[in-house]
C-alpha cells in the first residue's frame, strides 16, 4: 500500500515542482564579470578619485544571469518582458523570475549550486521540457503552445550566452 502512495505522489509533486518553477508554462546561468567602468583621465595632481574611478558594487550571480539572459535577448531580437523576481516554490532555485519570451511564458532560474540545476534539469528533461543553461543558471522557455518557437529559439540563445540548449 505504502509503495503504491509514493509512485502515485512522486509524479504528482514532479510536476507541481515543475510548474511552480516556471518551466510547465514556460522556462539560469553563471555569473558574469560586469563590463568595465570607462577609462577617465584625470590631471596628475588630482588625488581625489572621480565618481567615474571609483570601484563599482559588485554585481551578484543572481543579477548577472538575468542580465546575460536578457541581454541575450536583447542580441539577438528577441522579444522579451522585464524580468519579475517570483516565488522559487519547490523548484530548488534561490531566485527565480518570471518573464515572456516571443509572447510565451518563460522564467529564469538561479541555483545555489550545479547539483541542484542538475537535478531540476533532470526532471525538466523528464517532462520535455525546454530550457538554456548557463553556469548555475537556466532560462525556461514554453514548451507547450510555444514549444516549435522554443525549439527555434533555444540554440540560439544557448550560443549567444555560452551556454546549452536542452529539450530541443
Amino acid at each position: 500500500m505504502t509503495r503504491t502512495i509514493a509512485t502515485a505522489v512522486l509524479p504528482v509533486a514532479l510536476i507541481t515542482m515543475l510548474a511552480l518553477s516556471g518551466c510547465a508554462g514556460g522556462s539560469d546561468p553563471a555569473p558574469t564579470t560586469p563590463p568595465p567602468a570607462a577609462e577617465v583621465s584625470t590631471p596628475a595632481e588630482s588625488s581625489t578619485p572621480t565618481e567615474a574611478e571609483t570601484p563599482t558594487a559588485p554585481v551578484s550571480d543572481i543579477e548577472a544571469s538575468v542580465a546575460a539572459f536578457t541581454a541575450a535577448l536583447d542580441e539577438l531580437g528577441i522579444e522579451h518582458s522585464e524580468p519579475v523576481r517570483a516565488e522559487v516554490g519547490l523548484s530548488g532555485a534561490k531566485a527565480r523570475f518570471d518573464i515572456t519570451v516571443n509572447g510565451y511564458d518563460a522564467g529564469i532560474n538561479v541555483f545555489p549550486d550545479e547539483e541542484t540545476l542538475s537535478t531540476w534539469g533532470e526532471a525538466s528533461d523528464s517532462f520535455g521540457g525546454i530550457y538554456v543553461s548557463y553556469g548555475n543558471a537556466v532560462l525556461t522557455l514554453n514548451s507547450s503552445e510555444g514549444i516549435a518557437n522554443s525549439a527555434e529559439i533555444a540554440p540560439q540563445i544557448a550560443a549567444a550566452v555560452g551556454g546549452e540548449a536542452h529539450g530541443v
